[in-house]
């Protein structure tokens, strides 16, 4: 019995954008403190945590195969996305920076084996940063639905 071994990336790549519909959604009104919330929506927070789940759906893309310039590219993206501002709730951000801790482990095999056999992120890295962002997003629901 033959099974297609072509990667299932459709699902994962609809995931990713789904969760950062739901993220904008959230975040504008998932605090006690939705001034905070709004603001860091409203100035940006929306469009790095869109960068990054897209740069996710990169990294598994590319996993394998390598693209060093690309690499560096998503390494440039971790570094202005740790360099926003603060999200309000603790845990919310505590899961960001494991997103963005994952995602440039990821990133670091990718640029330190550019070539070859196995170039390029190691997949199960990216899957690891795919599931701290799963996390993140998970908090931002929960923060929504009990309206703390």
């Amino acid at each position: 019995m033959e099974t297609d071994a072509r990667p299932r990336r459709t699902p994962r790549a609809a995931l990713a954008l789904a969760g950062a519909a739901v993220l904008a959604l959230a975040l504008a009104g998932c605090s006690d403190d939705k001034e905070t919330m709004a603001t860091w929506t409203a100035k940006g927070g929306q469009e790095q945590t869109k960068v990054i789940a897209g740069d996710i759906q990169e990294l598994i893309r590319i996993s394998g195969t390598g693209d060093a310039a690309k690499c560096r590219q998503l390494l440039d993206h971790v570094k202005t996305a740790r360099a926003f501002r603060k999200l309000p709730d603790q845990d919310a951000q505590q899961s960001w920076e494991e997103t963005l801790n994952r995602m440039e482990t990821a990133i670091n095999s990718c640029v330190q084996n550019p070539s070859g056999p196995g170039a390029g992120p190691k997949l199960s890295e990216a899957a690891e940063a795919e599931k701290a962002y799963r996390s993140f997003l998970i908090r931002i629901d929960v923060l929504t639905k009990t309206g703390s």
